[in-house]
């Protein structure tokens, strides 16, 4: 039995790899370019810097980056394109250490200062290396001509040389690395001398070999990298591995740690103290104190969640827990550390195999030993996860007897305590497994699909519930008896469908079952009748099944019935009077299909669906949703999950397991920084510093502080940015214009940008915030003051100026009109006659106004009631007809919450103008009746006129295809209704309106984009 596999399984490999548990996800280009990193950086504001060997340097905030280059006609561009260090000093300044020279860069100018040793230094002097602070305002600096100190608030430099008749002096002037101690001391990584140290206040520099070994090796000599950790320790890189020193004993007590046998290019504490570094090929190192030895990260080709590549320069935490690993040959790529309790396994390294190989892992089951089987595409295997070994595979043969009966394992059962033969379900047959060793046997069951088997199931009394692709069976394993159930369209108690592709016996005996495919719902045999009652989806039921289609089912360990659907997850409720109903958790989860299910030690139900895994604690209904930014596995597979004997869960998928441990699952995140990151006016970004005419901003362009705009440039968009890392396309944001927005505007980082055109004049106030994937607001909004200055003519001093003038004048026309007013008194008549007309003018354009819609330039529905009420007395007069066209935008709310109010009304404009151009006649009058409803009034028009108008109307606005997303035409389109009448004592304008409005309804009813002519009354 396979009891004894413990003690026939080989011994673990103690050299063998750990579990690959991080997740690395490959930011992709830095706008556009795949450049060789350097140096990383996150300042305090939230921005991540990149320095490149050949590129220049990056400003990054999520979604794109800003590139800084040299350009040899510009003093104040970057002075190099090798960027070989970054620092972040006490003030907030970044600086930048070049080939050719340290740069400080200018954010109120988007520009960069050169600073350089003066006299007649080396050239060399200028190719900076590394930067650290000296503990206090200043920073040391490691070149290739030596070890400098700089005072940012001096600009003066202090070198220090090596000199061949001073024993004392600096080892070597090729500096790779520095540290700072505790006690203000620099230690400096020399090029060939090892290790130099300065202590503080000290001009003479004391030597260190690096190799405790008795006969050192030169490479062990040359020094990469430097790094204190928290105890104090100094951890050194070098050319072959690692040298750590306790920081406390003698020097003489350092030891070599072991480590690939690689140079070792960068040190980084993340923010729980574990040291991390990077090396020149063997790719990411993490120190693990409770081992005493290195984690090793690789890139693996079969693991497209695996490192990108192994030439690594750079790594650091952001403050959002994303580490940041810079390579040089392949990008960035990045791991949660926020997240914690999830480990993925990649069981087969295919590149490395000459057996077919597949991670993708479609059956899973609990074996002896705290192992696992693993079922999939190319057979089966037996696997420590502990050590992240394959123990034995087994493969199908036709050739050989005895083997698997086929390579497609679909699934496995075995009971908890190992003692029981293994079975498994492949697309030929049932296969059972006695010992490691023995032959398979294969039992089939008559034809191909009942042989196809999908799902299996203990029952009571040593039976198999086995779900086929035609049926469900009933097998009795000490006696091979075998019980098949079909569907009968003319028996209501046998199966609903054929096909099965879950079952489940719960510890009442009951017998559920479902298909994934086939529909169906759920099914529930009775053994003691052998009859199936029949739970379906019922729409108007909230009590019933969420889908038809079952993939999963599980019972958990208080005995309650879980059901994973097509659409959500779903627990079974039994009534006192023996009824069945279903408590639904699918909004909660939002998942459309739940693949598999298993509970944990504390009673939560976890479950594996095409958007993650999510947790589901049945006591309160809380849900958590995980996922593949927490380090997951992506695409997981039907039914393929167990528990471990410790409690871990496993879920397979596509691309290989992730275990989950319950009881270690955390998943911290911090609120979201947030940026203005650019402002544009008149589609002219100020990023380059140099504001347009009538534009002033202040503040560095990194986050600007105020926006002073005249009322001839108050076109303007104002982009923004939360500046975290783990998922940026999921962050979420808020704006809003004070003096402007009554409120939020809600948005996503597809449309991270607030549009305003032609304020009035005054003073705003524009504040942004942002939410991060797990929806954490940050509490202090950005904020941006903005300034419309007022036209010269509505200034103070003008208005005064102006009234005196008038007043003025006004005196001295007064004075004048006394002394002639008896000789021009006809020209006072005159004038008053003009002043009149003036008057009456005036009248009639406020009277328009009155009756025009201010948004599209046309009618309202007052001035349609007064026309519609004009026009049917005119047509009662002569004799004609009206006709009417009621049109409504499709679908119109959904265009406004998909693509913001402004856009919203740019489309009912561009509708107004287009059934203006078709209402061609002067007498014909276009009226905006509601707010996505028009009116084209028409008179002495027949109803072929009106209703080819109409359809022009309709294909001219879909010849346009203006886009709408959310519309099921993929563009906008309207609906019209034409109602055409000649007045009678029978008829009146508002049964034109009734007929016209019934029309559009019924242009909406039959599918919308059409006209449709109502009928004549009866």
């Amino acid at each position: 039995m396979l009891s004894f596999l413990l003690a026939w399984l080989p011994p673990a490999d103690a050299g063998a790899a750990p579990a690959p548990s991080l997740r690395f996800k490959k930011l992709g280009p830095l706008g556009g370019d795949e450049p060789s990193m350097l140096s990383l950086l996150q300042d305090r504001k939230g921005f991540v810097w990149v320095g490149t060997h050949t590129n220049g340097l990056y400003r990054y905030n999520g979604y794109q980056a800003v590139k800084y280059t040299n350009n040899p006609s510009d003093p104040h561009s970057l002075p190099h394109d090798r960027v070989s260090a970054i620092y972040e000093d006490r003030q907030g300044r970044i600086w930048a250490g070049t080939q050719n020279g340290l740069a400080r860069f200018n954010p109120e100018s988007n520009d960069f200062t050169l600073f350089a040793p003066t006299g007649k230094a080396p050239k060399n002097h200028r190719i900076i290396k590394n930067i650290i602070s000296d503990g206090k305002n200043g920073m040391w600096v490691g070149s290739w001509g030596g070890l400098q100190h700089f005072d940012p608030n001096t600009g003066k430099f202090t070198v220090y040389a090596h000199d061949d008749a001073d024993p004392a002096s600096l080892a070597s002037n090729d500096l790779n690395a520095l540290a700072l101690d505790a006690q203000g001391g620099v230690w400096i990584g020399t090029w060939p001398g090892g290790l130099d140290y300065l202590a503080p206040g000290a001009t003479a520099f004391r030597h260190h070999q690096v190799d405790p070994a008795p006969k050192p090796d030169a490479r062990v000599n040359i020094v990469r990298a430097l790094q204190f950790d928290r105890n104090g320790a100094l951890w050194i890189g070098t050319e072959s591995g690692v040298i750590r020193w306790d920081g406390k004993r003698d020097w003489d007590t350092r030891q070599a740690i072991a480590s690939p046998y690689s140079r070792i290019t960068n040190f980084n504490l993340d923010n729980k103290g574990t040291l991390w570094c990077t090396t020149l090929s063997a790719g990411l190192l993490r120190w693990n104190e409770a081992s005493g030895e290195f984690d090793q990260f690789v890139h693996a080709a079969d693991d497209p969640y695996s490192l990108p590549g192994d030439n690594l320069r750079a790594v650091m935490q952001d403050r959002g827990g994303m580490l940041w690993i810079a390579s040089f040959t392949d990008g960035i790529s990045l791991a949660n550390l926020s997240s914690e309790g999830f480990t993925r396994h990649v069981p087969f390294r295919i590149d490395s195999r000459s057996a077919p190989a597949s991670n993708a892992l479609l059956s899973l089951a609990r074996a002896p030993g705290g192992r696992i089987w693993l079922g999939g595409n190319v057979g089966m295997s037996l696997y420590d996860p502990a050590t992240s070994t394959v123990i034995k595979s087994y493969r199908a043969d036709d050739k050989k007897p005895g083997m698997l009966s086929h390579s497609i394992v679909y699934s496995m059962y075995q009971d908890d305590d190992g003692k029981g033969p293994l079975w498994l379900g492949t697309s030929n047959g049932l296969n059972r497994l006695d010992t490691p060793d023995s032959p398979f046997q294969v039992i089939h069951f008559g034809n191909t699909a009942s042989d196809y088997i999908n799902a299996i199931a203990p029952g009571a009394g040593g039976v198999l519930w086995l779900a086929t692709g035609n049926s469900l069976i009933r097998y009795e394993i000490k006696t091979d008896a075998r019980k098949i159930y079909y569907n009968d369209p003319q028996d209501p108690n046998t199966r609903s469908v054929n096909g099965t592709s879950a079952v489940l016996e719960d510890r009442a005996g009951r017998v559920w079952a479902g298909s994934e495919w086939n529909g169906g719902g759920l099914d529930l045999l009775d053994p003691a009748t052998g009859k199936f009652r029949h739970f379906r989806h019922a729409g108007a039921d909230r009590a019933s099944l969420s889908d038809d289609n079952i993939a999963s089912l599980h019972e958990d360990a208080q005995g309650r019935i879980w059901v994973g659907t097509s659409k959500g997850l779903d627990l079974v409720v039994f009534g006192a009077d023996g009824q069945v109903s279903f408590k639904s958790y699918a909004a909660a989860m939002r998942a459309p299909k739940i693949l598999a299910i298993e509970h944990d030690l504390d009673g939560k139900i976890w479950c594996s669906t095409i958007a993650g895994l999510y947790r589901l604690d049945p006591a309160n209904g809380q849900v958590s949703h995980f996922s593949p930014s927490d380090g997951l596995t992506e695409g997981y597979t039907v039914n393929s999950s167990s528990m471990g004997q410790n409690g871990v869960l496993y879920f397979g998928g596509v691309h290989g397991m992730t275990a989950v441990t319950p009881s270690a699952v955390r998943t911290s995140s911090v609120p979201p920084q947030v940026a203005i990151t650019d402002i544009t006016v008149f589609n002219h970004s100020l990023q380059d510093g140099k504001p347009g005419e009538n534009v002033k901003a202040e503040g560095p362009v990194t986050s600007p502080t105020a926006l002073t705009l005249s009322s001839q440039a108050s076109v303007f968009s104002l982009e923004f940015a939360a500046l975290h890392y783990t998922e940026p396309a999921e962050n979420r944001y808020a704006y809003q214009l004070q003096g402007f927005d009554r409120d939020w505007v809600h948005t996503d980082a597809a449309h991270r940008s607030a549009s305003y055109t032609n304020l009035n004049p005054g003073h705003y106030v524009f504040r942004v915030k942002a939410a991060n994937h797990l929806g954490v607001w940050n509490p202090e909004p950005a904020t941006l003051a903005i300034t419309i200055t007022p036209p010269f003519w509505q200034r103070w001093w003008f208005r005064v100026g102006a009234a005196a003038l008038v007043l003025g004048s006004l005196m001295l026309a007064y004075k004048i009109r006394i002394q002639r007013l008896t000789r021009h008194q006809a020209e006072l008549k005159q004038l008053v006659a003009a002043r009149t007309r003036e008057l009456e003018e005036s009248n009639r354009k406020l009277a328009a106004l009155s009756t025009t819609d201010g948004l599209t330039g046309v009618s309202n529905r007052r001035g349609f009631d007064l026309a519609l009420e004009a026009e049917w007395r005119r047509a009662a007069r002569t004799g004609q007809t009206v006709a009417l066209s009621m049109l409504d935008v499709d679908y119109f709310k959904k265009y406004n919450d998909h693509y913001g109010h402004l856009a919203g009304d740019s489309a009912l404009r561009t509708v107004a103008e287009l059934i203006t151009a078709h209402g061609r006649r002067t007498t014909d009058l276009v009226a905006r009746y509601g707010g996505e409803e028009f009116a084209l009034l028409a008179a002495a028009t027949d109803a072929a006129d009106a209703f080819g108008v109409a359809e022009e109307i309709c294909a001219e606005l879909a010849r346009r295809q203006m886009p709408h997303e959310q519309s099921p035409f993929g563009m906008l389109t309207i609906s019209i209704g034409v109602a055409v009448m000649r007045p009678t004592e029978d008829s009146s304008p508002e049964l034109l309106v009734q007929m016209a409005d019934r029309a559009l309804y019924r242009a909406k009813e039959k599918g919308r984009n059409m006209a449709l002519l109502a009928m004549p009354p009866a």
